[in-house]
């Protein structure tokens, strides 16, 4: 016994003297607070009826400071001026600037203001509900936003009520003229929730609020709303009695709960413009429309030599038009008319400008330029092989030493290209290929001559076609829905990326093949206008933005592996 004392002091005599001969250092204080502040009392306490004074004090258990109130902290009904907040000891005070409202259940969201002073943890979500009438509303609503065209959450969106009980002022017409009677935003998930709401029907109306006045006064303001009225969720007791005994009565409660859903938008402007024109390089001109152009008039108001030509082409939306002209003229003096929306009539410049010349003199010098659809030295089973051009090929002339080679011989004098398009911009094959062979293609100079005169230099395409055990494929049977014209059936990758896209006008089995092994979605787009894109609605005429339905399947594609879906899928609402 003796001797273990003598042990222990011996080591507290040593820990001691390390102790006295060591730098000095400031304890570690042990594990990082990751607990936010608490509340420990209100005045007035939360959720209190005959609220009449103007000031609320919160008190923490800590210390605690404040985030972007007046963006963070959301007060619903919305107030016309913030309130004063300030921050004494652990003390948190909200001072009104105006009456409130009487007989009205007020709720401040404090969302991510509040954290504690020194390791910043967020106290998020307190609500604190109070009301100036003697009763507190308890009805909740709650739902989500989402974007119109691809269903990603929409976050920091205000999501806004409006009561229809306004006789002097249409319900459709209020986010235009007045603010709403109750207020949300959304978190990163798009979601919100209303909570201290009357029974009533509402207006549900959501805005990206760019200018902060909770009115829907810009037209790049995004939106969304739901085309009828909705009602909050209503919890009712109901008493349950049972014959059979004498001591039967149960109450119990009943809640009728509705997640609402709604897609953003922003309004497309209707009104047709010339965004831009142009001379894109030496002999091209370039007119940028708002919207497809087919009804806009482009004219020349002046007479022109025999030796100026013009080819004209447009994008394949027609909201571009291309003219390639001969370069021998100065200027062109045109009109450019729309009904009266649009009307340019100017002296147009058809030099390139300075900043150009260098790559002016550069394109002298080069040859007509041919690219193909081969992707990494190979093109698809049953894939054709397209030629493009960036300017229109108006003569082809074969010559005797184009050659077409295989793996297993070489074809002389059987090569036949196809146009595919009306301007000559694109041109195939005529050959189809077989899988787990190899193939050359050789172009000699001067087979395609453009609108501009140039014509190519010898080229080499070379490319294989893998064998079909290297895919997979989706097949899957669509039954199409009573009311739009037309499916627009989309292929996306894992990030969204469109890979492949067909239409369809009635129900019927579509095939999705030789797609390389990686994970793919199927969405469907609603294409009410037949316009084959997804189109945003308009508020003002009731019209909701196209819907888009995602199939709830991730479709894991393997080599040599089909996925053929037994259940049918109805993409409709």
């Amino acid at each position: 016994m003796i001797k273990t004392l003598k042990h222990i002091f011996y080591y507290v005599v040593v820990a001691m003297t390390l102790n006295s001969c060591a730098n000095v250092v400031s304890p570690t204080g042990g594990p990082k607070d990751n607990i936010p502040p608490i509340v420990l009392s209100e005045n007035p306490v939360n959720q209190s009826c005959n609220f009449s004074n103007n000031i609320i004090h919160i008190n923490f258990d800590e210390y605690v400071t404040l985030d972007n109130p007046n963006n963070k902290i959301l007060i619903s009904p919305p107030l016309n001026e913030k309130p004063e907040y300030k921050l004494s000891s652990k003390t948190l005070s909200i001072k009104f600037k105006e009456d409130l409202e009487a007989g009205t259940t007020y709720s401040i969201n404090f969302g991510e203001a509040i954290k504690d002073l020194h390791e910043g943890n967020i106290f998020k979500d307190y609500v604190y509900v109070f009301s100036t009438g003697d009763i507190i509303d308890t009805l909740t609503l709650e739902g989500q936003v989402l974007k119109g065209d691809n269903q990603a959450a929409v976050e920091d969106i205000f999501v806004m009520l409006y009561k229809d009980s306004n006789d002097s002022i249409p319900i459709d017409s209020l986010p235009f003229i007045v603010k709403p009677n109750y207020v949300s935003k959304t978190n990163k998930k798009g979601q919100f929730k209303f909570s201290g709401l009357k029974e009533d029907k509402y207006l549900i109306f959501a805005l990206k609020d760019n200018n902060s006045n909770l009115i829907y006064d810009l037209p790049n303001e995004e939106i969304a709303f739901i085309d009828s009225l909705i009602a909050p969720d209503i919890t009712r007791k109901i008493t349950i009695s049972d014959s059979t005994s004498y001591d039967s009565t149960e109450v119990v409660t009943e809640t009728h709960k509705n997640l609402y859903t709604l897609y953003s938008f922003i309004k497309e402007d209707s009104v047709q413009r010339l965004l831009k024109k142009e001379i894109v390089e030496e002999g091209l001109l370039r007119f940028a429309f708002s919207y497809p152009a087919q009804d806009v008039k482009i004219e020349i108001l002046e007479p022109l030599a025999d030796s100026f030509n013009i080819f004209k082409t447009h994008s394949s939306n027609y909201d571009t038009i291309l003219w390639y002209f001969t370069p021998n003229k100065d200027s062109l003096y045109l009109s450019i008319n729309y009904d009266t929306l649009v009307n340019d009539t100017s002296m147009m410049s058809l030099k390139i400008r300075k900043t150009d010349r260098r790559r002016k003199q550069s394109d002298v010098a080069k040859r007509l330029n041919i690219s193909t659809n081969i992707v990494g030295g190979k093109l698809k089973p049953e894939q054709e092989l397209i030629l493009s051009f960036k300017e229109p090929i108006t003569d082809l002339r074969m010559r005797d030493t184009t050659w077409f080679i295989t793996s297993k011989d070489t074809i002389l004098e059987e090569i036949e290209f196809v146009k595919i398009d009306s301007f000559g911009l694109r041109y195939k094959l005529n050959k189809s290929f077989n899988p787990e062979e190899s193939y050359k293609l050789i172009i000699p100079d001067s087979v395609f001559y453009s609108f501009k005169g140039t014509t190519n230099d010898t080229t080499e395409f070379s490319f294989s076609i893998p064998e079909l055990s290297s895919y997979g494929n989706i097949f899957v049977s669509v039954e199409f829905p009573d009311d739009v014209p037309q499916l627009v059936i989309e292929l996306l990758d894992e990030n969204d990326k469109v890979q492949e896209r067909q239409i369809i006008r009635e129900s019927t089995k579509i095939a999705f093949k030789y797609l390389s092994p990686k994970k793919y979605k199927l969405r469907a787009l609603l294409d009410k206008d037949s316009n084959a894109r997804w189109s945003p609605g308009d508020f003002g005429k009731k019209q909701l933005p196209e819907s888009i339905i995602y199939h709830k399947d991730i479709f894991d594609v393997k080599a040599n592996w089909d996925i053929d879906l037994e259940e049918i899928w109805k993409p409709s609402l």
